[in-house]
């Protein structure tokens, strides 16, 4: 038996709803965990402020909704306030989550393309706490705080 080729629908096809914003590079995956959200883009502007991260909203991010999931924005702000911490704070080796907080304002939209914005970093002894937004365009999705504690500093 012979069987017909058919083409796949657009919507099904692997690449970005939507091109990715210039000056946006892809990240390499910090975890096996995190690789598997997909592929992750950072924007340094290489002026000693924070980059921003980015990434399209996947079906595989969603909810029942049809919107991006509670946990998957929650990692990502998360893994993108470590990342800020580390960006900013160069002196700070490993540290881990003590807590996270998520302000869930709006839906993350199928397709959207979400930045993290960093807001702020304080130090106080072994702890730091970090603040960042999701953004889609100029809708703030997301706030969120996370407290790292410090477990050991870079030598260096």
């Amino acid at each position: 038996m012979v069987r017909k080729k058919t083409s796949r629908p657009a919507a099904s096809r692997r690449s970005p709803p939507h091109p990715v914003p210039p000056g946006f590079v892809t990240l390499p995956p910090v975890s096996a965990f995190f690789a598997t959200l997909g592929k992750v883009y950072v924007k340094d502007a290489g002026d000693g402020t924070a980059p921003v991260y980015g990434l399209h909203v996947r079906p595989k991010h969603a909810n029942r909704h049809g919107t991006g999931h509670g946990g998957f924005l929650a990692t990502l702000a998360d893994t993108f306030m470590a990342a800020f911490v580390h960006h900013q704070r160069p002196e700070i080796g490993t540290m881990w989550t003590v807590r996270l907080t998520m302000e869930y304002k709006r839906p993350a939209p199928m397709g959207a393309w979400l930045e993290g914005h960093l807001t702020g970093i304080e130090r106080e002894g072994d702890f730091v706490t970090a603040h960042c937004e999701l953004r889609a365009g100029d809708v703030v999705t997301n706030k969120a705080t996370a407290v790292f504690k410090v477990i050991d500093k870079k030598r260096g």
